[in-house]
């Protein structure tokens, strides 16, 4: 059983450690995620995806459950004791500064996008983009910083480590109102070419109800409010998770 290092324990903090994620009863709706959230939602319907409004829970990262529209968004976000703590024991709380918090948003929109119309199944998603099928090795991907066939959105070149992640960074800066992504990308023949089908999909889809759910679970399942996992076992296997993966960056080609 995974256990946690001592030194990062204080008294208070043993407390807290001991309680489930369900006891904290958090609510993303009363916390000041809850903007962002109507912003990202405003911005869908600017783009003419008024009936694609994918569920947002707090789960245990960041991530949309395959063959379903939702998103999850970190628990610990929801509460300024638990980033805390997310910091102390895992060394960063991914999205707790707000342009970060909004651009995590509107990538796994992307990937929830594509689960609510099953676009990355299509000859032309895969011509574009390439094979989903491909190994996803989030930690061990081969970056080309100056290639001009991919977007620039999260770091470390991120629309290069797969297909799917391509779809999803490319969505990203297409749904942002101030990206400019037209004019930015003028002269970047294949990132432009992937926007310029987003946009052109988008307006196939935008009257189209979205499939609720395509074989993939329930994603309230899932919700924080049903965690019964103590904080304790939650870092404990988190930390024992990151200490066998290598933790390299992408090499830049």
């Amino acid at each position: 059983m995974p256990t946690l290092p001592q030194k990062r324990i204080s008294g208070a903090s043993s407390r807290l450690l001991d309680q489930r994620i369900c006891d904290f009863q958090l609510d993303l709706w009363d916390t000041p995620m809850a903007k962002p959230v109507d912003r990202l939602f405003d911005e869908l319907k600017q783009k003419g995806l008024e009936h694609f409004h994918p569920v947002i829970y707090l789960g245990d990262e960041w991530f949309s459950p395959g063959g379903v529209p939702a998103i999850a968004i970190p628990f610990y976000l929801a509460d300024p004791k638990l980033t805390a703590l997310e910091k102390r024991f895992i060394g960063e709380a991914e999205g707790d500064k707000p342009s970060l918090f909004m651009r995590l948003l509107r990538h796994e929109c992307g990937h929830s996008f594509d689960h609510a119309y099953g676009v990355s199944g299509t000859s032309e998603w895969k011509g574009l983009f390439g094979d989903k099928r491909r190994k996803y090795t989030p930690d061990h991907y081969h970056a080309e910083p100056h290639s001009r066939d991919f977007v620039h959105h999260l770091a470390d070149f991120y629309a290069q480590s797969h297909p799917e992640e391509d779809f999803a960074e490319t969505f990203a800066v297409w749904l942002d109102p101030r990206s400019q992504w037209r004019q930015k990308y003028r002269y970047w023949a294949g990132a432009l070419q992937k926007l310029e089908y987003i946009e052109k999909i988008s307006q196939h889809y935008g009257p189209k109800m979205p499939r609720k759910n395509a074989g993939g679970p329930d994603p309230l399942a899932f919700q924080a409010a049903r965690m019964r996992r103590t904080l304790r076992s939650y870092f404990a296997e988190k930390l024992a998770a990151q200490a066998h993966e290598f933790r390299g960056t992408p090499h830049p080609g």
